[in-house]
């Protein structure tokens, strides 16, 4: 949108707002005026047709904001008043004692049903407010390491099955990273869950600096994560992950010595499924531990047949 065109909307907003609080304010004060005014008296009772304002107050209570509501009630105030001072309306023609209880009767009428009626409306809003809010957050704490604020499996294996249908459906290609750290274990023995926690942490936030907005970061458990990288080629996800893996090795000294061994899969090439995926990209990782660990293994079929995805015979090394 262009500079024009910015300014047109911040002016119509407000613009369209003024509109409809004249839209109610207009009729209501009119009517006002044409009771209090003695305009209609030659038709109408006046004194019955004072209720008619009440219906204007009610929406305007539910309509708008405690300004304006205010505003509005104290204008149709002003104009009962005005005229009753001068003769006119419907309680001019009481005496003045019981004249001014009509008035102020009126009067208390008018604001108390206004003010009161926005106040619980407002409240409300605000009770929903805070109930969505409520809901967003507890909804977002469902779907994301509580450590590492990554997503976690849970929403890995929805997101990755809606993803592989949008690709299907567009013909492109999905890729899926599987990363797990090195000598993790040692950390913990070492500099204990703390300095555990500390590593995982900043391992989360170099993967955040890795990859681009479509792409999504998972915890997919203990020290082992997730990329899921759509629209990608089979060399762009390898670029990824080699670039991942060198920034660990990089990082050597403040991630206590620990390094990453990433598996790369790619849909529909290597799988035809969400399940079908990670396992791929877990032989492939499961192929870089085998050959030394800190590097990046692409899967390959004749791979498959080494493992599958949390083997009961095949247990990775963690030294």
């Amino acid at each position: 949108m262009d500079t024009t065109g910015r300014r047109q909307q911040r002016i119509s907003g407000p613009l369209w707002y003024a509109g409809r609080v004249l839209l109610i304010a207009l009729p209501m004060l009119a009517l006002s005026y044409a009771i209090f005014s003695d305009a209609l008296a030659p038709t109408l009772p006046s004194l019955p047709l004072t209720f008619a304002i009440l219906p204007f107050v009610i929406w305007t209570a539910l309509r708008f904001g405690q300004r304006e509501v205010t505003a509005l009630n104290a204008l149709v105030c002003i104009i009962a008043v005005w005229h009753t001072i001068e003769g006119r309306g419907p309680f001019a023609s009481a005496p003045l004692g019981p004249s001014l209880l009509l008035l102020l009767a009126f009067m208390g009428t008018v604001v108390a049903t206004g003010l009161v009626l926005n106040t619980v409306v407002g409240e409300r809003s605000r009770a929903f407010e805070a109930l969505a809010h409520a809901l967003k957050t507890l909804k977002e704490e469902t779907i994301r390491d509580p450590l590492t604020d990554l997503y976690n499996r849970r929403f890995l294996r929805d997101y990755l099955s809606r993803e592989l249908k949008r690709a299907t459906r567009e013909g492109i290609r999905v890729a899926a990273i599987m990363i797990d750290l090195d000598r993790f274990k040692r950390v913990n023995d070492t500099a204990g869950h703390a300095g555990g926690d500390f590593v995982l942490t900043e391992i989360a936030t170099l993967l955040k600096r890795h990859i681009r907005g479509t792409d999504v970061a998972c915890r997919y458990g203990g020290e082992e994560f997730t990329l899921v990288l759509p629209n990608a080629t089979l060399q762009s996800a390898r670029h990824r992950a080699e670039a991942i893996c060198a920034a660990i090795r990089e990082e050597g000294v403040l991630l206590m010595g620990v390094t990453a061994s990433l598996g790369v899969a790619i849909f529909p090439d290597h799988a035809a499924d969400p399940e079908s995926l990670l396992r791929a990209a877990d032989k492939a990782l499961y192929d870089a531990k085998e050959r030394g660990r800190n590097q990046v293994r692409i899967f390959a079929r004749s791979t498959a047949k080494v493992s599958s995805l949390r083997s009961k015979t095949a247990k990775r090394v963690h030294a």
